[in-house]
């Protein structure tokens, strides 16, 4: 039963991967439709190394894998390219992106330092891995791409919650980020800062208490100062969300067009290479950030719902392998892969639909991009992998 359930969680990768390169062909033409190819072939061999290798050795080398990838998130800060960015490697005609392979740094990271530890709200339990979070994050903000920035801390809320800190004290952890979010309007900040002040004041020490509500007060005051330094794509972007319809033909033209693009589809789509959207140029990024609503056009309602529960099937298939997994390292690998892939794929088609701010973040396999592919396809092959070794 274990091998049939790994042989299905494969033949849902190639097919969404079919998929894919279906949808690039018909968006993106030939060229890209080849390069893609050529990442699967990359991503498959990348799929049996992470299948076949010892689990001990990611565990072991979790630590010099961190290293690694953190002398590449500060390299490409100085000779990486991209359009008014600096987030990948040119290597001859491929583009390298670290980012992509700092998520799984950072779990495997996370997995090793609690795999035979316990966890407690306390400032020695948790200052290593919050650190190593957010160094990750703020080279990858500089890139700059919010978008994977953004993942990094659910990675650590769900991988800490999962370890087994409290439902109160993983909030509690993350409550100065609900604090730099509402503090771009003192009519939610005050409201929240007075709710945490008596939530927390009977469960903490005097000395917990006070510190838990400086950090809030402080990660409150920087809103305003982050807003002012962010790059005024990123300020389009948040603004389009809030109010889409106020520069139809300006900074909320992906957005409005990438609905269009998804209503028109209707029930059974107009057809393969047969969108308007897409081939009068309409949709922006089609083969990439929106690849979702190009599927939506030209196979509709149906085929949007096909491509979902693929998503779900490979959702759930990565969560019940940290369920059931005995081996504490491998568990929260697990978790932290399935909060990466459950977190692109809700973040990606919330944001073709409008209910999330566009972030441009890939969708998972689907997506143009061989960094985002490869990632991905090592992800199975762990999931695979610890399947396969359940004790």
């Amino acid at each position: 039963m274990n091998r049939l359930r790994s042989s299905t969680v494969i033949i849902v990768c190639l097919i969404l991967v079919a998929i894919s390169l279906i949808m690039i062909y018909s968006g993106a033409g030939k060229t890209y439709f080849i390069r893609q190819l050529v990442w699967f072939f990359i991503s498959s061999a990348g799929l049996i190394l992470a299948y076949q290798m010892p689990r001990r050795v990611m565990e072991n080398f979790a630590l010099y894998f961190w290293l690694f990838i953190l002398l590449l998130l500060v390299a490409v800060l100085f000779v990486g390219t991209g359009a008014g960015t600096r987030r990948w490697f040119n290597i001859g005609f491929v583009n390298f992106q670290p980012s992509e392979f700092a998520k799984l740094a950072v779990i495997l990271l996370l997995a090793q330092y609690w795999a035979n530890r316990k966890i407690a709200f306390r400032f020695r339990d948790l200052f290593f891995p919050v650190s190593a979070v957010l160094i990750y994050t703020g080279l990858v903000f500089l890139e700059p791409d919010l978008g994977t920035a953004l993942i990094f801390l659910p990675i650590l809320a769900i991988m800490v919650y999962w370890k087994g800190l409290s439902l109160f004290h993983t909030l509690l952890l993350f409550s100065p980020i609900l604090s730099f979010v509402f503090g771009f309007s003192l009519y939610l900040w005050i409201p929240f800062f007075i709710f945490l002040a008596i939530v927390t004041y009977k469960k903490s020490t005097i000395v917990g208490w006070v510190t838990t509500l400086v950090i809030n007060i402080l990660a409150g005051l920087s809103s305003p100062i982050i807003w002012a330094n962010i790059k005024d794509y990123q300020k389009t972007r948040i603004i389009g969300f809030l109010s889409p319809w106020l520069d139809p033909k300006g900074m909320n033209w992906n957005l409005i067009q990438s609905q269009i693009a998804v209503g028109s589809g209707q029930i059974f789509g107009k057809g393969f290479l047969s969108g308007t959207q897409k081939k009068l140029a309409f949709l922006p990024n089609r083969q990439t950030d929106f690849v979702f609503s190009t599927i939506a056009e030209e196979f509709g309602f149906i085929g949007s719902l096909i491509v979902l529960a693929l998503f779900f099937f490979l959702v759930y298939q990565f969560l019940n392998t940290a369920r059931k997994t005995n081996n504490e390292f491998a568990s929260l690998v697990a978790i932290g892969l399935f909060t990466v892939l459950a977190y692109q794929v809700f973040v990606n088609i919330g944001m073709v639909l409008g209910l999330l701010p566009i972030t441009g973040i890939a969708l998972p396999f689907l997506s143009y991009g061989g960094s985002s592919l490869l990632f991905y396809f090592i992800a199975v092959g762990i999931i695979l992998n610890i399947r396969h070794k359940q004790t």
